[in-house]
């Protein structure tokens, strides 16, 4: 049967509409409540009242959404911290959490980051694809639109570049769109010989191909207490600079040992973790424009008391990022999970969470010009919520409240099913 093509989409009587970060948009009159939204050519058309709405756009040339006051609509969250490329299952190492047994005597069990790296550089590239499509498939169903994912489990020069390509794959077919990060200098793989600063030198010597042949927008760098120090960061990062990469950095995770603020030096985008800063590195990261990137699912797992502490970097005026630092030893994909955390051990109001999950993943990405609001002009990346209100997003938590997610103006999840899956 023939289906006439619509003009784009109208969604009408939002229950309550979270716009985020607006320049472009002006309430018609004095305390004007939005709750209706016009989608067209992939963009956000107009937006007002519904009545309004209605009055300037005929219903019947576009899909038309009615929200019945009874659903929300926010922006598409966007995971700015991912490990979504590996192999290997490590749920056997829950029981010794429970134990007490502490991250570094895991790793010397053979767990940890290395027991990762082993069962990613056997895995064949199909297998790692495979995996990897299987997450960013129940990551659009919880609502992301848009990740960055990072290499890391590979640490030789054949494996990270295994990773890379299969990051670069997925982004062309899947329509969540992927921002690629190279992490080679993770940790210091279990079986190179040499020294730090010589391991660090053969990452540097990927660094010209991976810029060729266009595989990591961003180059990051786990800077902490058992990885590298300020030092070796710095080193291995002016190189990057030099070869005309983007950075971020792991940062102050484990102990405060500076990372932060060298982020800040650095002209970093993002630092991610923070959990050991102290306000002298919110003023510095807050003074260069470098986005606090928190994560609060990584203490969950690791079951520590302590988390990011958000309010300090709120109050230096630091744009702060939430994401879900997914990877086999947190193995959290939906943001919905991150924001309810972020509220609930960090302190943040349900709307302060999900600005930071997805204006805030935006610009920790550099692009919150075309993602992370609902601004006129805008990409129209947007998620309908079975939720009343943005409060009931964290507030009813422990299950999925997206129904509906459009990104670019396409609906690619209706009634909590993906109904396409290529882009």
């Amino acid at each position: 049967m023939f289906h006439e093509e619509k003009e784009g989409i109208i969604i009408a009587n939002i229950a309550e509409l979270f716009l985020g970060e607006v320049k472009k948009y002006e309430p018609s009159y004095p305390n004007e409540k939005p709750d209706a939204l016009v989608i067209k050519n992939g963009k956000i058309e107009a937006i007002g009242e519904t009545g309004r709405i209605l009055a300037d756009y005929n219903r019947t040339d576009y899909e038309y959404i009615n929200c019945n006051n009874e659903q929300s609509v926010c922006p598409g969250f966007v995971d700015s911290h991912t490990h979504l490329v590996f192999a290997g299952n490590r749920s056997h190492e829950l029981e010794m959490k429970i134990q007490g047994i502490s991250y570094s005597e895991i790793a010397a069990k053979g767990g940890g980051i290395n027991y990762t790296v082993r069962e990613t550089r056997n895995a064949l590239k199909k297998e790692l694809k495979e995996a990897a499509l299987k997450v960013l498939n129940k990551m659009l169903l919880h609502g992301t639109t848009t990740i960055e994912a990072k290499s890391g489990y590979g640490l030789n020069h054949e494996s990270e570049l295994k990773i890379l390509e299969v990051i670069n794959e997925l982004n062309e077919e899947h329509p969540i769109e992927i921002v690629p990060t190279f992490l080679g200098c993770h940790i210091k793989p279990e079986d190179f010989m040499g020294n730090t600063y010589e391991y660090i030198e053969t990452m540097m010597y990927l660094l010209p191909e991976i810029k060729r042949r266009n595989l990591a927008e961003y180059v990051d760098i786990w800077t902490d207490l058992g990885a590298f120090t300020v030092e070796e960061s710095e080193f291995f990062l002016k190189e990057a600079i030099k070869q005309g990469f983007k950075i971020r950095v792991h940062a102050d995770e484990m102990d405060n040992v500076g990372a932060g603020i060298m982020a800040a030096n650095l002209g970093a985008v993002s630092a991610d973790h923070l959990l050991k800063s102290e306000a002298i590195t919110a003023e510095a990261m807050a003074e260069k424009e470098v986005v606090a990137n928190l994560l609060p699912g990584t203490p969950f797992v690791l079951m520590s008391k302590k988390y990011a502490n958000y309010r300090m970097f709120r109050d230096a005026n630091c744009t702060v990022a939430l994401s879900t630092d997914f990877n086999p030893n947190c193995y959290i994909l939906n943001m919905q999970t991150i924001l309810t955390l972020g509220t609930y051990m960090m302190k943040m109001t349900p709307k302060e969470a999900l600005k930071a999950g997805t204006f805030g993943g935006a610009k920790a990405l550099n692009r919150e010009k075309r993602i992370g609001s609902l601004d006129l002009g805008m990409q129209a990346d947007v998620l309908i919520l079975d939720v009343p209100s943005i409060d009931d997003l964290v507030y009813q938590f422990g299950t999925n409240n997206v129904s509906t997610v459009i990104k670019e103006g396409k609906i690619l999840v209706k009634d909590r099913e993906i109904v396409t899956e290529t882009k």
